[in-house]
């Protein structure tokens, strides 16, 4: 998507997004400790103010942890509305930072399963998933001093999407929008490197159930089919916020041996137990303020107290 002039983003009801923006950018410029204790504060705050995504993801928990305690699932919860705050945090970091923190606080694992990788000479397809620090873990990408292209879901307001595009360029790489797929395509047939993340609820043609934490989930088999189409690498690529609050940890897994496999379901299995093998080591920092288990149409919707699905 091109950049627009940011002129034309003046009226006043761009004034709200550009407030926001002016809290961000102050946010990233305290000290690390303070975030931290701020996030901490604030996350609690939004525990209590933002109701539907608080519903939503009790729910979600609900779903995927049954053998847990209610008390615990309310926990990890409110452990995950500070992770969102700190989100935050992280964008302004990205965005803004004009003194390197990211490059102190971010360390990249696993350079050496991209190098190898690079070196078939047939693209790189790294597939992640939506943790609440992706910003910093798409940021955190340049330090194996390659070109990258990632693909993004465009922001519905056009302001929070110019300034969220200047803010990941400036880092360096290529934003693909999602419904430009074609250009994922030629990115690995060219022998690129790209981040994919297709963990989202995906009811589009092709869709597969496939279930993830134990839940059915409708699914995107396109890391298979961009696999079979350009005979790219698959790697796996999931971030982590260290529990101390010291930085992150990026890591970029071996390649996925056999990958794909001639079964859409099964490659979808696989990945799925990625995820799921990631979030055990930092349970809060997965997307749980997500519909992800919507069902097809007709089916009993978990978000509606099990009333069938209208139409999509």
């Amino acid at each position: 998507m091109p950049l627009a002039p940011l002129t034309t983003f003046w009226a006043p009801r761009w004034w709200p997004v550009w407030l926001g923006l002016g809290v961000v950018r102050l946010l990233a410029a305290l000290p690390w400790v303070l975030q931290r204790a701020l996030a901490s504060g604030l996350g609690a705050t939004a525990w209590w103010i933002a109701r539907r995504d608080r519903r939503i993801t009790l729910i979600n928990l609900r779903l995927a942890f049954p053998a847990l305690t209610e008390g615990a699932r309310r926990a990890l919860a409110r452990r995950h509305f500070q992770s969102l705050v700190y989100s935050l945090f992280e964008t302004g970091l990205v965005w803004f930072d004009r003194r390197n923190r990211l490059g102190a606080l971010a360390r990249l694992e696993g350079r050496n399963h991209l190098d190898g990788a690079l070196a078939r000479g047939k693209g790189v397809l790294l597939v992640g998933a939506h943790f609440t620090t992706n910003e910093i873990a798409a940021a955190t990408l340049v330090q194996s001093g390659h070109p990258l292209d990632i693909m993004y879901k465009p922001a519905d307001n056009p302001l929070i999407n110019q300034l969220a595009l200047r803010g990941r360029i400036r880092r360096g790489g290529r934003m693909i929008p999602s419904d430009r797929f074609v250009e994922l395509l030629r990115v690995m047939k060219r022998g690129g490197i790209a981040l994919y993340a297709p963990d989202q609820r995906f009811a589009g043609a092709g869709h597969l159930s496939v279930p993830l934490f134990g839940v059915p989930a409708l699914s995107n088999p396109g890391t298979t089919f961009i696999a079979r189409a350009t005979g790219c690498a698959v790697l796996p690529y999931f971030p982590r916020r260290l529990p101390d609050g010291s930085g992150y940890v990026m890591t970029i897994g071996a390649p996925m041996e056999g990958f794909p496999s001639g079964n859409g379901a099964a490659d979808l299995a696989r990945y799925h137990a990625l995820i799921e093998a990631a979030t055990a080591l930092a349970p809060e920092q997965y997307l749980w303020s997500y519909k992800r288990f919507r069902p097809a149409t007709g089916q009993p919707d978990p978000y509606r107290k099990g009333a069938l699905r209208g139409s999509e």
